[in-house]
Protein backbone atom coordinates (compact mmCIF):
# COMPACT_ATOMS: atom_id res chain seq x y z
CA UNK A 1 0.00 0.00 0.00
CA UNK A 2 3.13 2.24 0.92
CA UNK A 3 4.62 1.57 -2.29
CA UNK A 4 1.41 2.21 -4.34
CA UNK A 5 1.23 5.47 -2.21
CA UNK A 6 4.98 6.57 -3.44
CA UNK A 7 4.62 5.24 -6.93
CA UNK A 8 1.33 7.38 -7.68
CA UNK A 9 2.91 10.74 -5.90
CA UNK A 10 6.11 10.22 -7.69
CA UNK A 11 3.83 10.35 -11.22
CA UNK A 12 2.14 13.38 -10.17
CA UNK A 13 5.02 15.16 -9.50
CA UNK A 14 6.29 14.02 -12.86
CA UNK A 15 3.17 14.95 -14.67
CA UNK A 16 3.70 18.72 -12.89
CA UNK A 17 7.42 18.81 -13.55
CA UNK A 18 6.48 17.81 -17.51
CA UNK A 19 3.55 20.37 -17.46
CA UNK A 20 5.80 23.62 -16.72
CA UNK A 21 8.77 22.82 -18.80
CA UNK A 22 6.61 21.93 -21.65
CA UNK A 23 3.62 24.71 -21.03
CA UNK A 24 4.09 26.87 -23.82
CA UNK A 25 4.82 30.77 -23.32
CA UNK A 26 4.27 33.84 -25.21
CA UNK A 27 7.58 35.87 -26.97
CA UNK A 28 8.45 38.83 -25.78
CA UNK A 29 6.55 41.78 -27.42
CA UNK A 30 9.42 43.52 -29.12
CA UNK A 31 9.94 46.43 -31.22
CA UNK A 32 10.01 45.57 -35.21
CA UNK A 33 11.54 47.83 -37.48
CA UNK A 34 11.01 48.31 -41.30
CA UNK A 35 12.75 50.90 -43.46
CA UNK A 36 11.07 52.09 -47.16
CA UNK A 37 12.80 54.49 -49.41
CA UNK A 38 11.82 57.48 -47.32
CA UNK A 39 10.88 56.40 -43.74
CA UNK A 40 11.06 54.25 -41.11
CA UNK A 41 8.48 52.15 -39.41
CA UNK A 42 9.22 50.90 -35.57
CA UNK A 43 5.74 48.54 -34.37
CA UNK A 44 5.72 47.41 -31.32
CA UNK A 45 2.66 45.13 -30.36
CA UNK A 46 1.39 45.09 -27.17
CA UNK A 47 1.52 41.29 -26.72
CA UNK A 48 2.39 37.97 -29.28
CA UNK A 49 -0.63 36.11 -27.98
CA UNK A 50 -3.48 35.67 -30.20
CA UNK A 51 -6.71 37.56 -29.70
CA UNK A 52 -7.31 41.40 -29.25
CA UNK A 53 -4.22 43.50 -29.61
CA UNK A 54 -2.77 46.84 -29.70
CA UNK A 55 0.09 48.52 -32.22
CA UNK A 56 2.62 51.35 -30.88
CA UNK A 57 3.92 52.66 -34.30
CA UNK A 58 7.17 55.15 -34.58
CA UNK A 59 7.33 56.69 -38.31
CA UNK A 60 10.38 59.16 -39.13
CA UNK A 61 12.08 59.97 -41.78
CA UNK A 62 15.32 58.57 -42.94
CA UNK A 63 17.43 61.61 -40.49
CA UNK A 64 15.06 60.73 -37.56
CA UNK A 65 12.27 63.35 -37.67
CA UNK A 66 9.17 62.23 -36.59
CA UNK A 67 6.84 62.16 -39.82
CA UNK A 68 2.88 63.05 -39.48
CA UNK A 69 0.07 61.80 -41.40
CA UNK A 70 -2.36 58.67 -41.94
CA UNK A 71 -1.11 55.50 -40.76
CA UNK A 72 -3.09 52.10 -41.49
CA UNK A 73 -2.42 49.23 -40.40
CA UNK A 74 -3.36 45.55 -42.49
CA UNK A 75 -3.03 42.40 -40.49
CA UNK A 76 -3.31 39.21 -42.97
CA UNK A 77 -2.04 35.85 -42.57
CA UNK A 78 -1.54 35.03 -45.89
CA UNK A 79 -0.51 31.24 -45.40
CA UNK A 80 -4.69 30.88 -44.06
CA UNK A 81 -5.89 33.07 -46.32
CA UNK A 82 -7.20 35.48 -43.50
CA UNK A 83 -7.28 39.32 -43.53
CA UNK A 84 -8.44 41.82 -41.13
CA UNK A 85 -9.62 44.95 -42.57
CA UNK A 86 -7.37 48.14 -42.71
CA UNK A 87 -7.45 49.81 -39.21
CA UNK A 88 -6.33 54.06 -39.10
CA UNK A 89 -4.25 54.07 -36.26
CA UNK A 90 -4.67 57.44 -33.85
CA UNK A 91 -2.38 60.32 -33.87
CA UNK A 92 -0.36 60.11 -30.36
CA UNK A 93 1.70 62.68 -31.46
CA UNK A 94 4.50 63.87 -34.18
CA UNK A 95 5.58 60.47 -35.36
CA UNK A 96 3.86 58.49 -32.82
CA UNK A 97 0.52 56.28 -33.97
CA UNK A 98 -1.39 53.57 -31.79
CA UNK A 99 -3.82 51.22 -33.70
CA UNK A 100 -5.99 49.36 -31.24
CA UNK A 101 -8.72 46.48 -31.23
CA UNK A 102 -6.74 44.93 -33.74
CA UNK A 103 -8.17 41.18 -33.43
CA UNK A 104 -5.39 38.80 -34.15
CA UNK A 105 -7.57 35.72 -34.02
CA UNK A 106 -5.06 32.94 -34.56
CA UNK A 107 -1.60 31.96 -33.43
CA UNK A 108 0.90 31.70 -36.32
CA UNK A 109 2.95 34.24 -38.58
CA UNK A 110 0.76 37.45 -39.51
CA UNK A 111 2.14 40.23 -41.47
CA UNK A 112 1.56 43.91 -40.75
CA UNK A 113 1.43 46.10 -43.83
CA UNK A 114 1.48 49.42 -42.63
CA UNK A 115 1.02 52.49 -44.89
CA UNK A 116 2.01 55.65 -44.82
CA UNK A 117 1.59 58.74 -47.11
CA UNK A 118 2.32 56.63 -50.91
CA UNK A 119 4.79 54.64 -48.75
CA UNK A 120 4.14 50.81 -47.55
CA UNK A 121 6.05 48.13 -45.70
CA UNK A 122 5.50 44.59 -44.49
CA UNK A 123 6.40 43.72 -40.96
CA UNK A 124 6.66 39.80 -40.02
CA UNK A 125 4.85 39.61 -36.31
CA UNK A 126 4.83 35.57 -34.65
CA UNK A 127 2.00 35.21 -32.65
CA UNK A 128 1.70 32.32 -29.98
Amino acid sequence: MKRNVVLALAGVVAVLAALVVLWPRGVEARPQLAESDRFRFVLTPASTRSGSNSFDLRVTDRAGNAARGEVTVEPAMPRMGHAVAPITAAELGPGHYRAGGVDLFMAGQWEITVSFSAERVVIPLLLT
